[in-house]
């Protein structure tokens, strides 16, 4: 049986350097945020830099977040 409890623990300093600076990494997952973004007009995907770290920012309204759950669906379905 396996143990349902899992536990992951990421060397912030490692992971920070090897993904959050790691333009290539952005690269892949803004273009595969904005590919299922196109479900819907009013999904907008976009880079935030700020210096310390990079990341991928994807905003839809809450009606249609609580209506379909879309931005949950798409955070799951990233490959990095």
């Amino acid at each position: 049986m396996v143990n349902p409890k899992v536990k992951f623990v990421l060397n912030r300093k490692n992971f920070s350097r090897q993904i959050l600076h790691n333009k290539k990494v952005l690269d892949d997952v803004q273009e595969q945020m904005e590919g299922m973004a196109s479900v819907h007009p009013s999904i907008r995907v976009y880079r935030n830099e700020d210096g310390s770290h990079g990341n991928v920012v994807a905003t839809a309204p809450a009606a249609v977040e609580a209506a379909d759950g879309v931005l949950t669906q798409m955070i799951g379905k990233v490959k990095v």
